[in-house]
């Protein structure tokens, strides 16, 4: 078996498409060498040569489909008595000592062996800057939908976040919010090799921060408890929440990965949205060995669509907070303000920087910038109904009606702004549902208002507007 970053073979059709994407040519090259042993993590590495006992990893193998029995027999033969394994990814989640990581790194199924990083939500706190507004009463696209307005009507977006919580009115569990999972991966409370436990149907998995249910009610908060006033940007959707609680690691999110690709048919999960990264993996280049890029890659050879924030370590370059969020596949959001500007904490690549990768046979070209722009700053969602978190109340009290305090609050970050364009994507979605993931990157970009005075390692192709984006997406 090829050791290679074992994705999905995606066919030529893929490699046609790439011309179509607004990238830049840049000379930088990095190959994923079939005859390379399995890829060890700089940072694991380096964790290793301390540690007294087993540490917490993450673990690729070269196949397809979730972790079989054949390799659970292989780690339990190893003497790892504690993991999670996942369904639909090949990925495993372990307490393995140093003596234990190097006997799998001479393991021909193994691909890559990552340290279970901590990550952090990208908090720094609308619809009628970007166009969204005028996509729901334009009449012309009003008749062109039977009557209706454009809402991203039945597509499913999975919120890979902190929680939800499913008792607010506007992201209501067993209407809008159409499943709400909890699932934290605690290796050390393990009793062996386990597949990954979800449990769903929990009316309120976000207890600790508010943040997942802030994202949420920007996807597609129906405005219930505020007469619409404020509505999220797709309120037909059909939300998904995946929380892993307000404490948040790799494998955590890995586990929204796979949740997503379980069950995508079930709910026609089209797309997620991540508002988390890692300032410490700011300014890398991207890596095909990452845990994070072989699932979110699986994830685009199944029609999902991956969203993420740009991070907020600006206004620095090079500080995307996380070298998964320049994989070719996925749409990096950075944050900017009502007045059509970037935020100053919106992190920044690096001018003229990125190469191409091949995976399976394909090139792809990959960039050290944001994809597009979106409102991140003093943004008005869904808060948490309990407890009540007085993390924004000074501003709260400045934009949000005395009435409506109980159920909405404000936050700013490209936390914020990612959720803004994967509620957009769903439109793009509801009016054309064959478009992949280049092809609404394409739109998104060729639709964008341009940001004078800024380039694209800062922005992207500018800021979103979703009005021309549906009507573009409408003739793609």
């Amino acid at each position: 078996m090829k050791k290679s970053v074992s994705y999905l073979s995606m066919g030529v059709l893929i490699l046609g498409m790439l011309f179509t994407v607004l990238w830049v040519q840049v000379p930088a090259t990095t190959q994923a060498n079939v005859n390379n042993p399995a890829f060890l993590d700089t940072a694991l590495e380096e964790v290793l040569q301390t540690a007294k006992g087993p540490v917490e990893v993450i673990i690729t193998f070269d196949h397809d489909g979730g972790i079989q029995q054949e390799q659970v027999d292989l780690l339990k033969g190893l003497g790892i008595k504690k993991g999670i394994t996942f369904e639909s990814l090949p990925v495993a989640g372990l307490l393995a000592t140093k003596q234990q990581v190097e006997k799998l790194l001479e393991e021909e199924s193994v691909v890559s062996i990552y340290f279970n990083k901590r990550l952090q939500y990208e908090n720094e706190g609308s619809t009628s800057y970007t166009g969204v507004d005028k996509v729901r009463t334009d009449e012309e696209l009003r008749t062109q939908n039977g009557g209706l307005p454009i809402s991203g009507k039945d597509i499913g977006v999975v919120v890979n976040d902190s929680g939800v919580d499913g008792t607010h009115h506007d992201i209501k569990l067993g209407r809008n919010l159409v499943q709400n999972v909890f699932a934290s991966s605690n290796l050390n409370a393990l009793t062996g090799i386990l597949p990954i436990t979800y449990v769903e149907n929990v009316p309120n998995t976000d207890s600790d921060s508010g943040h997942g249910t802030h994202v949420t009610g920007t996807v597609g908060g129906t405005g219930a408890m505020s007469g619409g006033k404020y509505e999220g940007v797709a309120p037909g959707a059909k939300l998904i929440g995946y929380g892993s609680g307000a404490v948040v690691a790799m494998l955590d999110t890995i586990g929204g990965f796979d949740y997503a690709l379980t069950h995508q048919q079930e709910y026609n999960i089209r797309i997620i949205t991540n508002s988390w990264g890692e300032t410490s993996d700011a300014g890398t280049d991207f890596d095909p060995f990452d845990p994070i890029n072989i699932a979110t890659k699986k994830l685009y050879d199944r029609g999902i669509i991956t969203v993420f924030s740009a991070g907020n370590s600006g206004s620095e370059e090079a500080t995307i907070s996380g070298n998964y969020k320049k994989a070719p596949w996925v749409i990096t959001v950075a944050a900017g303000n009502k007045d059509g500007e970037l935020a100053d904490f919106s992190s920044r690549g690096v001018k003229d920087n990125g190469g191409s990768v091949e995976v399976d046979g394909t090139t792809y070209m990959w960039e050290d910038s944001p994809t597009i722009t979106a409102p991140g700053v003093d943004i008005i969602s869904t808060r948490v109904i309990s407890p009540l978190s007085a993390l924004s109340a000074q501003k709260d009290v400045e934009y949000i009606d005395p009435a409506h305090l109980p159920y909405y609050t404000t936050f700013s970050g490209t936390s914020m702004a990612a959720p803004h364009v994967a509620g957009i994507i769903a439109l793009l979605l509801e009016v054309n549902p064959t478009l992949d993931t280049f092809e609404i990157k394409e739109i998104l970009q060729t639709s964008a208002t341009n940001m004078e005075g800024y380039e694209k390692w800062e922005v992207g192709s500018g800021y979103v507007n979703a009005y021309e984006a549906v009507k573009l997406a409408k003739i793609y």
